[in-house]
This record gives C-alpha cells, structure tokens and sequence, in this order.
C-alpha cells in the first residue's frame, strides 16, 4: 500500500509538471493558517514498542486511546511569479494529551491494569520550491524541499502510568520517546472549479523521508536516561480533501477552505509510530 502510495504520488507529479501549462496567475505573496482539529491513534502494539521496550517477558493484551479532536494549527507562507514558480514555508505544530488505558501482563503478577495520560507534542517545519500549472480544467500546484521534524511522546507528567505494579520496572522516571530527523519533503495538490465562480474542490498528498535518531526513555533502563537509537529512517504521509471558495477583492484574494486530514508517522525503528485524523479549516490571503 505504501509502495502504491509513493508511486502515485510521484506519477501525479511528473504528469502534472511535465503535461500541464504555466500557470500565468499575478506575482505576488500569499499567507495563510490551517485551523486543524486531529486526533492521535496509537495501537497497542505501538504502545508496547514504545513503554516495554526491554523486557520480552511483558506483552500487551489489549488497550486504546482516548483521544477526542483537539485544536492544533498549521502556518504557511510563500511567494509565486508570474509563470507559476515560487517558494514556501510551512509550519505544523500538535500539542495533545491523550488518556490510555489498558491491560499488561507481567512475568510475575500476571494481568495488571494500565492507566494514565500520555502528551503528543510534534513540530515540523516545511521549506520548499513551487510550481503551478494548468491542465484542461485542473490546476496543478506540485512542491520539492527540505523538512525539520521533532516528535516527543511522553508520559504526562501529572497523570504518570503506575509502572511500580511490573516487577521487571527498573527505572520509573517519564517513560517514552522522542525522535528529531531531517530529509526531503514532495507534494501535488489538485484543484478543479465547480458549480460556481470561485468554488473548487482540491485533494493534496504530500510525503516525507526524515533520517534521524530516537531517544528512547523505557521502564527497563537499569541505569535510567534514554537510549538512543542513531540512523533511523522515518516516513511521514498526509492526505487533504475537501472544498475551497476564493473571493476576489482590489487589492488581495481571501481563499477559505474546509477539509479532511490525515497523517500517518511510521519508522525503521518501529517505536513511536502513531496516526493523526480529523479536519481543518484554512483562512488566507494572497496579494
């Protein structure tokens, strides 16, 4: 699936730059930010990768997130010329506590209830090259860059789960993870006018390749601190869908989009990885 997913992507991108005409829109700057409201999925496996990491006696029998959408926000900024080309930055930000709880087995009390919160906290900073196109009545946009990422994944500091119940617990500081990765980023995005003057529909995907090391803080570190895992190689995968209206104005176009988001963060490493969902509002202005 994720091998189809890639290919798509990169057939989408070439059939886009490489077919359509340059867009001949006026040169000018453009801001805009994404209203997101996610939620974060992380399975029991995941959890069992991240806190029991160690100890092959503890496995996870069963266990969920309780994790309602939250406000997390997306800034964007970027210049285009009049033959399509230009650059961009993006800023993504999630900030979360999610609750977690479930059942464990230990080598030597069996079954022991697991409870407690967990805080999401990732940022990621998009730097980029442009171009938009025109193909019959679809406007192509398609982006190349760099991108900075940083994910902690951590036990909430007022809310700890009770590692104290696992007799093979050797350290009860703030258990799980954080990883900080750089590496390519590429996206095509879609858009195709409807109904009306100024109403499109859109559709965007993007991925990332990030190379990075993952400090991993578990229950079972005898002498406490993390462990680190050098040379991991990290995937990141985002889908928008949705509706767009753009209104026109003398001096600047107000753009308003409604859409459905979804992200998946997966590694080489297997720990961390964990899902976002739920949808966005976009407000911006282009001069």
């Amino acid at each position: 699936m994720k091998r189809f997913f890639t290919w798509t992507m990169a057939a989408a991108m070439v059939v886009s730059c490489a077919s359509a005409t340059p867009s001949q829109a006026e040169e000018g700057l453009y801001a805009g930010v994404d209203l997101l409201f996610l939620s974060p999925k992380l399975n029991a496996v995941n959890f069992n990768n991240l806190f029991y990491n160690g100890s092959p006696a503890v496995q996870t029998v069963d266990g969920a997130l309780s994790a309602p959408l939250e406000f997390s926000q997306r800034v964007i900024v970027g210049y285009e010329g009049d033959q399509g080309g230009g650059v961009r930055v993006r800023w993504f930000t999630l900030d979360h506590t999610v609750g977690y709880s479930g059942l464990g087995e230990d080598s030597v009390n069996g079954t022991i209830a697991i409870a407690g919160n967990m805080n999401f906290d990732v940022d990621s900073i998009d730097a980029e090259l442009t171009q938009r196109g025109n193909f019959r009545v679809w406007d192509w946009l398609a982006s190349a860059g760099a991108r900075y990422a940083r994910v902690d994944i951590h036990e909430h500091f007022s809310d700890e789960f009770e590692w104290e119940s696992f007799a093979d617990a050797q350290w009860f500081g703030l258990a799980g993870m954080e990883f900080e990765g750089a590496g390519p980023t590429v996206s095509v995005q879609g858009s195709r006018p409807m109904i009306w003057e100024g109403f499109s529909v859109f559709g965007n995907a993007r991925t990332a390749l990030l190379f990075g090391e993952i400090e991993l803080d578990t229950i079972y570190r005898t002498n406490g601190g993390p462990a680190v895992i050098p040379d991991v190689f990290a995937q990141v995968w985002e889908v928008q869908a949705g509706v767009e209206m753009v209104h026109e104005y003398d001096a600047v176009d107000l753009v308003c989009r409604i859409f459905w988001e979804a992200q998946r963060w997966e590694n080489d490493s297997n720990i961390g990885e964990f899902a976002l969902h739920g949808f966005g509002v976009h407000t911006g202005l282009v001069y």
